[in-house]
């Protein structure tokens, strides 16, 4: 009986030493393991501001996309003989992104149809998201005390303010975490200005109205997009430099388009005829205000999508995961963003005549005064276009 009992016990010990063991060498990506506990990946690393790449501000035009296909413009009441924009793009036409690339550039931005998105305007997502990228940077090293970053004028002095963040604010949410989170909910009041400036009749090229463009249906989404993404990128530690960023940028985009359901640019044309006479009219001219009929007036998240309800372009989606809608954090714990960073509009030279709100030059406005700034362009685009201007469907 024991010549058995030790037998068995040898038996055992040999199988046990065949058995897989745990010294095995794994590949884990320490952020990932940091996801799963909802715990910063940064929170307890050491942080040299001398590491933080230094780029300049993002200034350039891209300059893209009035909503529509097959456009044509006139100067004053005379229209301009063979001029096309066609505006419309593949996914696989789009050219690689370049950080602060504006003018003629090989970016080829242009308005993507998305299943789960609908239209994209790669020109507005590729902008917030490098200024994203300048503002995190920027934050990022002065936290957790107070800044203030300038940024180029644009019918406006801009300026975003951060105050001294609650003491152990940084330790519960990671200070990489922390600068995204502020700087994202800055940019979008940062690219609600600018539609709201464009409205009231500024001009980022004199002599060139963009009123045609603000808020149209593609702008918030796209907007948002452009910020989630560069947000993204930026907790992945995927900006080493700028063509470290450059190249990821790139990257993320065409998965995101993968994620929304791009369609090709024979249905996304098809999906832009569908909503002509709707979501805009064919027969006016760049830069006739009316040619944009439908306008999403917008700042709350999360931020729906406006998809095309046509047979076509419901058959063309079928099979697509839902709608997606996006967020935009309006919290860090606890704490509210806009009570810990703002950003300011100083009215100088420019002095739109029909604005809402009493305004001389010196007069700063905030995020806090655009439900009564947005008041007033609804009641304009009421008159403009009716009641249902800024509803996707016809109510």
């Amino acid at each position: 009986m024991h010549r058995v009992c030790r037998s068995l016990a040898l038996v055992a010990a040999a199988l046990a030493a065949c058995a897989p063991t745990w010294k095995a060498p794994l590949v884990v990506d320490h952020r990932e393991v940091a996801r799963a506990l909802h715990d910063p990946a940064d929170v307890g690393a050491r942080f040299d501001p001398k590491a933080v790449p230094v780029i300049a501000a993002p200034h350039k035009l891209r300059p893209c996309c009035a909503f529509g296909q097959d456009l044509r413009a006139e100067v004053g009441p005379v229209p301009v003989p063979l001029y096309k924009n066609e505006n419309i793009r593949s996914p696989d036409e789009l050219g690689p992104h370049g950080y602060d690339r504006g003018g003629a550039s090989p970016e080829r931005n242009g308005l993507v149809y998305t299943c789960r998105g609908g239209f994209l305007d790669i020109a507005h997502v590729r902008d917030t998201a490098d200024k994203t990228l300048f503002l995190t940077l920027q934050l990022v090293r002065a936290l957790p005390g107070e800044v203030t970053v300038e940024w180029p004028d644009e019918g406006t002095q801009r300026r975003v303010k951060l105050k001294a963040l609650p003491k152990g604010l940084l330790e519960r949410h990671g200070r990489w975490k922390t600068a995204t989170l502020l700087a994202g909910w800055a940019v979008q009041q940062l690219a609600t200005w600018h539609e709201v400036v464009t409205w009231y009749g500024f001009e980022s090229v004199p002599g060139v109205s963009e009123r045609l463009s603000a808020f149209s249906p593609e702008d918030v989404y796209s907007n948002v997009l452009g910020i989630n993404l560069a947000a993204g990128l930026i907790l992945d530690g995927e900006i080493r430099s700028r063509e470290a960023y450059d190249t990821a940028m790139q990257a993320w985009l065409r998965e995101a388009l993968r994620r929304l359901g791009a369609v090709s640019k024979q249905e996304a044309r098809a999906a832009m005829q569908a909503v002509d006479g709707r979501w805009w009219d064919s027969r006016k001219r760049i830069p006739e205000f009316t040619l944009v009929t439908r306008r999403y007036v917008h700042n709350d998240s999360p931020v729906p999508a406006w998809l095309v309800d046509a047979p076509d372009i419901r058959k063309t989606c079928s099979g697509q995961p839902p709608p997606l809608p996006l967020v935009l954090e309006q919290k860090i714990g606890e704490h509210e963003i806009a009570a810990l960073v703002t950003v300011e509009f100083e009215f100088d030279s420019w002095l739109p005549e029909r604005f809402p709100l009493p305004i001389a030059r010196g007069s700063t406005v905030t995020p806090r005064d655009f439900s009564a700034i947005f008041a007033g362009i609804r009641a304009e685009a009421v008159e403009a276009f009716g009641p249902d201007f800024d509803k996707p469907d016809d109510g």
